[in-house]
């Protein structure tokens, strides 16, 4: 799903072909997840004891907003008229300013004893509940540390230079504190313009 990425960059020049480049950036990122828990119950009524299944589906569509700073390597593999062509690589460290959780959570039982009765298998998921994901079952974590690579090309102005990018980045961190065995990783393909003067 598209986002948005915006900020700062501050750039400086090690010799004629290496700089690092630095800075702020704003970041939403946008995803869809699916995550399933599954844990046993059992319900007793009179004498009777039906041991089942309870599984929980969540189906939800993820807002992240992260402030970032990046650390880059900057090496320019092409340097002269009428433009300079560079490649990057690096890390950054971001900070969660918000999540936004759109989505259902789905409740289902299986194995249930009385189904058989019914014609169905044993087998059988049946649901009992569903409705909008609830605010404390997906909790995430505020720190996100990730790994960028990418390239671009910039092209004298009579002030300055146009630069136009693609950067690629992957998350190193599980952006799911709950549920603990669930996993989502930060990750993007981003295409970026800007001004260097």
């Amino acid at each position: 799903m598209p986002g948005f990425t915006g900020g700062l960059v501050l750039r400086y020049a090690l010799g004629s072909r290496w700089a690092l480049q630095s800075g702020l950036y704003f970041s939403q990122r946008n995803s869809t997840y699916h995550t399933t828990e599954s844990y046993p119950a059992d319900t007793s009524v009179g004498g009777f004891r039906d041991e089942y299944t309870v599984h929980v589906t969540n189906r939800g569509r993820l807002e992240l907003a992260h402030l970032e700073v990046p650390l880059l390597v900057e090496w320019n593999i092409l340097k002269g008229a009428p433009m300079r062509s560079y490649f990057l690589v690096g890390v950054h460290a971001g900070y969660r300013l918000f999540a936004h959780n759109y989505g259902t959570t789905q409740v289902a039982l299986e194995g249930l004893d009385f189904l058989p009765l019914f014609g169905f298998s044993p087998q059988t998921r049946l649901i009992v509940a569903e409705g909008p994901i609830e605010p404390n079952r997906v909790l995430f974590r505020r720190g996100d540390v990730g790994v960028w690579l990418g390239g671009g090309n910039a092209y004298p102005l009579k002030r300055g230079q146009m630069l136009f990018e693609v950067r690629a980045f992957a998350g190193l961190v599980n952006l799911f504190r709950e549920p603990a065995d669930t996993r989502l990783y930060n990750g993007s393909v981003m295409f970026l313009t800007g001004w260097c003067f």
